[in-house]
């Protein structure tokens, strides 16, 4: 499983080439809701949790260069950040995982 990391500010994380399609509903519905929000439509990264394993690797979700609004309900891409690429491959999985066993989420990414 994954849990997020309330009160916690994870630095040095970066892509490591794990990726994903999903809404922002979805992922709110298996990882609570975005915890860093930039409504700036020109920032990097507009919607971001950080989360972690069951085994600890910490890890942060993100949309990367959407440069624009998009519906809640809209499949865009997510980066997976860690500290390397082990750990994004960590993270896939228990992220695989955890929209697979939602019974909110009716697909599987």
């Amino acid at each position: 499983m994954i849990k997020r990391l309330e009160n916690y500010s994870l630095n040095g994380t970066s892509f490591h080439g794990h990726y994903f399609m999903a809404t922002k509903s979805d992922l709110e519905k298996v990882c609570g809701k975005v915890m860093y929000q930039d409504s700036d439509i020109k920032a990097k990264v507009q919607n971001e949790w950080e989360m972690a394993t069951e085994d600890d690797i910490h890890f942060t979700i993100y949309d990367y260069k959407e440069y624009r609004h998009y519906d809640n309900d809209e499949m865009i891409e997510w980066h997976i950040g860690t500290e390397n690429r082990f750990g994004s491959a960590k993270a896939y999985t228990a992220l695989k995982r955890a929209f697979h066993l939602h019974p909110k989420v009716t697909y599987n990414i």
